[in-house]
């Protein structure tokens, strides 16, 4: 596995453990979960609505309308800080099913310039799908983002991958095409099911017009953040308008706002999905003994930071992310799981939970069993283009390392300090002011997160070209311009 980064962290962290270093102290180990893990086998089920960033979902206070997501939270175990690894597809979900940063599997490390060509999966890496499939798993995965193509690698360890979906495919359609799949299954025979909804990516449905009547207040109180000139343009291709003739509907001035509501919107069709499946599901043998996880793969920028879309940035706008899970026999505190994890987590803490045998030298931890390990930086890569781009989050503090070309343009200081616990939202930059205690916070976390990794053992790297409709769906969800 290519650069064994958490060993170097955690490495790094006893070098910075007095004084004025305390203050960027990793996160201590997790260890609000309690209980202990069935014995027999139990059936895995991994849902995943695409582009779905955590502010937005009812549970965590946004204004979209997710009764089956929030219901399903507040029964089970509801992670108030979860964070991908990446803001993209390709390597977000590459590190949930390898449990490895972007920099050690590479899928969506290379610079890229499309429509061209992209790394897939290497076949030397073991996913989840393949850890479970070898321990007598019925493996399936349907799949609707083009990037989850087989041909990018991500069919590993499936019996049936179901990758044949257009963009643009109802998440309603995907949850009863799973649910004819688990009718097949037979009684007591475990079984790992991933699924991939596209509900809330890009283009976003349309809005009501009779919504956007209902909403004046908050349409009124738009902030106009200062756009520049293309993403003025985009508004008025990304806010459509239904149920109006079409002289009402140009009068719609496309604001920041309007496509926050589109985007929700989205949020809300997946949640219907989520519903019908968890319904259908419901209704199943192995309802009562599965492990169900819901979560997303990275979150939205929507012009937070002068861009819309996703795989620009490393700032929570696009890496945090809605996680809940049931683990039957493991429970947590009723207000919701406050420790800071990652989808790099979810391979090492579903391996201790079914007593099965993970790979070495994992990126993540077990969360069920992270009592005893030592405190942990989590880091965030692969930005669509800039490979070098790397962020690290700690207890308090968050640093950023743009030496490219970020999205605001060049600067003379590539790095970035944020204090999250002050200010989660990420406006006030800190080593702006010269402040001699934050210059030295950001050396001593730029250490951390510069530090060369160990050697590790090369991989295949395989490209893919973009055939036959791949660069069109792409353009249509907006990573080709």
């Amino acid at each position: 596995m290519r650069g064994a980064k958490l060993v170097m962290i955690l490495v790094s962290i006893g070098a910075a453990a007095c004084g004025r270093a305390s203050e960027i102290a990793g996160e201590p180990a997790c260890g609000e979960l309690r209980g202990t893990p069935p014995r027999e086998p139990v059936p895995v089920v991994v849902i995943l609505n695409d582009a779905e960033r955590r502010d937005r979902a009812g549970v965590y206070g946004g204004h979209a309308r997710t009764p089956a997501f929030d219901a399903f939270a507040r029964a089970n175990l509801l992670f108030l800080r979860a964070y991908s690894q990446a803001p993209w597809t390709r390597p977000s979900v590459a590190t949930l099913f390898t449990g490895l940063l972007p920099s050690q599997h590479g899928v969506g490390m290379e610079a890229w310039t499309p429509p061209a060509a992209a790394r897939a999966l290497a076949s030397e890496l073991t996913t989840l799908a393949e850890l479970l499939q070898a321990a007598g798993y019925h493996t399936a995965a349907f799949v609707s983002n083009p990037w989850m193509s087989r041909r990018f690698g991500f069919q590993q360890g499936f019996d049936a991958y179901h990758d044949t979906f257009e963009w643009q495919y109802p998440g309603e359609e995907i949850s009863k095409e799973a649910l004819r799949w688990l009718a097949t299954v037979p009684p007591d025979q475990p079984f790992f099911l991933y699924l991939h909804f596209l509900d809330s990516h890009r283009p976003y449905p349309a809005l009501p017009m009779e919504e956007i009547n209902a909403s004046k207040e908050r349409v009124a109180a738009d902030p106009h953040r200062e756009l520049p000139a293309y993403a003025k343009e985009e508004l008025r291709t990304l806010v459509q308008v239904e149920g109006a003739d079409p002289q009402t509907a140009a009068q719609v001035e496309p604001s920041v706002t309007l496509l926050e509501m589109a985007y929700e919107r989205g949020i809300e069709d997946f949640d219907r999905a989520l519903a019908l499946f968890l319904d259908g599901f419901a209704r199943s043998w192995a309802a009562d003994r599965a492990a169900v996880i819901v979560t997303s793969d990275h979150g939205e920028a929507l012009y937070a930071r002068g861009y819309g879309n996703h795989g620009q940035g490393l700032y929570d706008d696009e890496l945090a992310i809605p996680l809940a899970a049931r683990l039957p026999g493991i429970s947590g505190p009723p207000g919701g799981v406050s420790c800071q994890v990652g989808l790099v987590d979810l391979m090492p803490t579903l391996c201790s939970y079914l007593g099965i045998a993970c790979p070495a030298q994992l990126a993540g931890q077990s969360l069920i069993d992270a009592g005893t390990s030592p405190p942990r930086f989590l880091v965030a890569e692969a930005v669509g283009s800039q490979p070098r781009h790397r962020a690290i989050r700690g207890e308090r503090y968050k640093l950023i390392y743009e030496p490219g070309n970020p999205p605001d343009g060049p600067r003379a200081n590539p790095f970035r300090l944020f204090d999250i616990v002050a200010d989660p939202e990420e406006r006030s930059e800190l080593l702006a002011s010269g402040d001699a205690r934050n210059r030295e916070i950001a050396e001593r976390m730029q250490a951390i997160l510069l530090a060369p990794p160990p050697p590790g053992p090369q991989l295949t790297e395989r490209l893919v070209p973009f055939e036959g409709d791949t660069e069109q769906r792409l353009r249509a969800l907006g990573y080709v311009q």
